[in-house]
């Protein structure tokens, strides 16, 4: 009797590690249009300007066969948006992580450079869904956020 509770509770614990990895939801997204789409509808003080994979590459490691598209604003304010489609949840986590670490690097350029973009990049909008990160730097959190959330759910 004591054996057979004991494989019935370790079958009801695997199925439910089984079941939190089914968790690492993929979430496809078009990286162009949802950067453009950003770039359109948000307010930005600066014109921004198209980054390339590449370029997007300097800032932020991507993993193999991640999408990326953004765009930045010239060195005159802190904007930028960036969207990266990554193949699994963590890749994405990787991902915003490093996201995370540059907008500090970022936070300490400003304060010494341009103090009043720092409370811009302290209120960035900074998401992850499933396989899927987004950044939009931009006084227009409201606006950013209300795309993001139609692009990803």
């Amino acid at each position: 009797m004591m054996k057979r509770i004991f494989s019935l509770m370790l079958a009801m614990l695997l199925l439910l590690a089984v079941s939190g990895c089914g968790s690492k939801e993929k979430v496809e997204v078009d990286v162009s249009a949802l950067a453009s789409a950003l770039a359109e509808k948000v307010a930005f003080e600066a014109p921004l300007k198209e980054l390339t994979a590449e370029q997007i590459g300097n800032y932020v490691a991507l993993p193999e066969g991640a999408q990326a598209a953004g765009y930045m604003s010239g060195g005159t304010t802190a904007e930028e948006i960036l969207v990266v489609q990554c193949a699994g949840s963590d890749d994405a986590a990787s991902v915003k992580q490093a996201v995370e670490s540059f907008l500090a690097d970022q936070r300490g350029e400003m304060e010494r450079y341009l103090p009043e973009e720092v409370a811009r990049l302290e209120n960035a909008v900074l998401a992850q869904k499933g396989s899927c990160v987004v950044l939009c730097v931009s006084a227009d959190t409201k606006t950013a956020e209300q795309i993001i959330k139609e692009y990803l759910g």
